[in-house]
């Protein structure tokens, strides 16, 4: 078992740190990443790396597929910045992904325009009643003479505000099959409403409501595999949810270092038994950093395979990692002090980010039962 990274691999993510540093830092400086970004502002950010292949082509092996370690690796960089990168490229800047190689000619023709270099695509699945299980999706598709009228609610939805279309997981009517439907900006029945969040506010969390709205036979995205296909895509965008939180402990990490180290210099040096509990406190996180690393990097790794072992080991780094990136952010806190709780600071913003890991995507609990399903075979869930 070989636990360090590749040539390749080491190689990538210097590259990605180095973009992270010299391009993304000033941007983030520029633009208030802690409010809902408008679609004029995603656009500028779009055109500002648009000359940067790392930023805006996901990285793939050699069969064309995905590489999720690099992607895993970029996603941390990037939301060390801050986590609004690691939303933003997920989403809206990788033109290429699982659901628009599943797109027709016909549809590239009549959607591309949403997928493009131009475009931002919001994918909708979460509900307020079964979370992100396909299985228990209430959102039903029907079809009609001249295309499919949807029906249901969407909760927790990223830049549905700003979107150009909102790719919308739905069940269809008596079948057990599960499809994505787009939905373009501004289709009657469609009806979108941002939601104030505590923490991750550069991405605007949505409700989206879907009363009989109708759209075209071509808007349908058939998924090979029907529900199981459903699940891959959420594997997937959970790992990168992973790799988010991850950058963002690595971020509350790297500012307590800088703060301890600052208070150390000649002229205002920390008493020893400060000095002494606070490098005590950051080995702890720095210590939890490298946990959530290696579980996220296990579950990239196994789902990258398509082992069986794949589902698990991504619960077990959401659990865990979730958990983590908020003692981490919170410790982060506590070694800044009073400074750390005012509002606007960095310590103070990321603890709220981290608390956001925690219920999207599988709360830890949900997860927690998962692993024990695993262990027992028995579910608890009926």
């Amino acid at each position: 078992m070989n636990l360090t990274y590749s040539d390749e691999q080491a190689a990538y993510a210097a590259a990605a740190r180095h973009f992270a540093d010299e391009v993304l830092v000033p941007i983030s400086q520029e633009f208030d990443m802690d409010e809902h970004l408008s679609a004029d502002e995603v656009q500028s950010i779009r055109s500002r790396i648009a000359g940067y292949e790392i930023a805006t082509v996901p990285p793939t092996r050699s069969d064309g597929t995905l590489d999720l370690l690099n992607l895993g690796i970029f996603i941390e960089e990037v939301s060390r910045v801050n986590v609004g990168f690691g939303a933003i490229f997920q989403i809206l800047f990788f033109p290429i992904s699982t659901l628009t190689s599943l797109l027709t000619a016909e549809q590239r023709e009549a959607y591309g325009y949403i997928f493009g270099s131009g475009g931002i695509a919001s994918i909708a699945v979460s509900e307020p009643n079964a979370g992100s299980n396909p299985r228990q999706m209430e959102t039903l598709a029907e079809a009609t003479d001249d295309g499919w009228v949807l029906n249901g609610q969407k909760l927790w939805i990223s830049f549905a505000d700003i979107a150009t279309g909102i790719v919308v997981a739905a069940r269809v009517r008596d079948s057990k099959d599960i499809g994505m439907f787009i939905v373009p900006s501004g289709t009657p029945g469609c009806t979108v409403a941002t939601i104030d969040m505590l923490g991750m506010r550069a991405s605007a969390e949505c409700e989206v409501v879907l009363n009989d709205c109708h759209i075209p036979g071509n808007a349908r995205i058939v998924l090979p595999n029907g529900v199981q296909s459903a699940l891959e895509l959420l594997e997937n965008g959970r790992l990168r949810v992973i790799f988010m939180a991850v950058g963002v402990a690595r971020a509350a990490l790297d500012l307590a270092v800088e703060y301890v180290k600052n208070l150390s210099q000649p002229g205002r040096p920390m008493e020893p038994s400060q000095l002494v509990l606070a490098q005590a406190m950051l080995a702890d996180m720095a210590t939890e950093v490298e946990a959530m690393r290696l579980l996220a990097l296990r579950a990239a790794s196994l789902r990258a395979a398509g082992s069986p072992d794949a589902p698990v080991a991504l619960s077990t780094a959401k659990a865990f990692g979730a958990e983590a990136a908020v003692r981490v952010a919170s410790t982060g806190v506590q070694i800044h002090g009073t400074v750390g709780l005012a509002r606007g600071y960095a310590a103070e913003r990321l603890l709220r980010d981290a608390r956001m890991f925690t219920i999207p995507d599988g709360t830890t609990q949900i997860h927690q039962l998962m692993i024990g399903r695993h262990l027992t075979g028995i579910s608890a869930i009926r």
